[in-house]
């Protein structure tokens, strides 16, 4: 390892395509798994995001056969015969159709993986060019047995195919989607919640598409909410009699806390009777949200009596909700309502 010289597009001198590559590097996003670190010149290969993903995107042919379709896009490709060697930018300006092998008989599972593949003969075999291609996977007893054939060195996925025996076509519900997304340095890279690169860089903002939220890369080397997200109503596990109550278009009890960190009720119950200065448990909120309490949550909650109103506790402890009646009682045909009470959770 050493300084490589001369810097790209230096005047004069002359150097290898690689300095290009390491340039078109440089200003590409940083890779963030751990198996790359060994290796500082790496950059995340992917496809160019686009709108609804259409880049590069494979499916089936309009009557399907034994053919996929790879829509036009760009690539970018890491070289990993040798590693540090640059990227190659890839374009296709238009459809692709190929061909998939014939299925294998009674018995013969397996799982064929599209992919857009670099070969450089300066590194390694004798050919200069990139491909898409489908490589082949070998047979399985199963479906579920079924793994993905030798992926070139130099290459990004973009689906796997499901093969079955003796089958005839290639459908929509043959072809699962595996493309990754790359970005230039300090873009916003779309990725699922669960292949978010383990080791961002301070700043490094991710948009997880499966979650619709953004999260950021913190200097500790952990991520963190950007855009915090309230949780989704989730229903109020009623002890006793309770239960719901209202007119149609009413919610049921519910609960979710906030993306500042205040739990909010709400929903109309009855079915209780509680006397006055009484206590009542009223049930649990859901048990998702009770590792998000800090503090005891305590409001007022109004009632069907007119001029009486019910101070509600929630413990941060076991999510168990208490009522505490005023001075009137409530009847069993009565309501109480959730709507308003709400406390800082942590």
């Amino acid at each position: 390892m050493a300084v490589i010289n001369p810097p790209a597009w230096q005047q004069a001198p002359s150097y290898p395509a690689r300095n290009d590559r390491l340039a078109l590097s440089g200003l590409l996003g940083y890779p963030g798994n751990p198996s790359d670190e060994a290796s500082p010149m790496r950059v995340r290969s992917g496809v160019k995001p686009s709108y609804q993903q259409y880049q590069l995107k494979v499916r089936a042919a309009g009557t399907p056969n034994m053919t996929v379709i790879v829509s036009g896009g760009f690539v970018i490709v890491d070289q990993r015969d040798t590693g540090g060697q640059g990227v190659y930018v890839c374009a296709n300006d238009g459809d692709v159709t190929l061909s998939v092998a014939p299925a294998g008989g009674a018995g013969q599972y397996r799982k064929d993986t599209v992919v857009a593949s670099v070969y450089d003969a300066e590194y390694a075999g004798s050919v200069s060019e990139w491909r898409l291609e489908v490589i082949q996977g070998p047979y399985a007893a199963s479906a579920g047995a079924t793994v993905r054939g030798t992926l070139p060195p130099n290459c990004v996925p973009l689906a796997d195919l499901a093969i079955g025996p003796s089958q005839t076509s290639v459908a929509a519900g043959n072809i699962t989607d595996v493309r990754v997304y790359t970005v230039a340095s300090g873009g916003i890279l779309p990725v699922a919640s669960s292949v978010t690169p383990a080791r961002p860089h301070p700043g490094q903002v991710f948009y997880q598409t499966n979650l619709d939220a953004f999260v950021y890369g913190k200097q500790d080397g952990t991520t963190a909410a950007l855009v915090p997200k309230a949780t989704a109503w989730a229903p109020i596990v009623l002890s006793g009699s309770w239960a719901a109550t209202g007119l149609t278009g009413d919610g049921t009890p519910s609960a979710r806390i906030t993306h500042d960190g205040v739990l909010q009720l709400s929903g109309l119950m009855t079915g209780v009777a509680v006397n006055p200065g009484a206590n009542a448990s009223v049930g649990t909120i859901p048990a998702a949200l009770i590792p998000s309490m800090t503090y005891w949550v305590r409001g007022v909650a109004s009632t069907s009596v007119a001029q009486n109103y019910a101070r509600l506790a929630v413990n941060p402890s076991t999510g168990a909700i208490v009522l505490t009646n005023g001075s009137v009682a409530i009847t069993a045909a009565g309501w109480v309502q959730l709507d308003g009470v709400l406390g800082r959770a942590n």
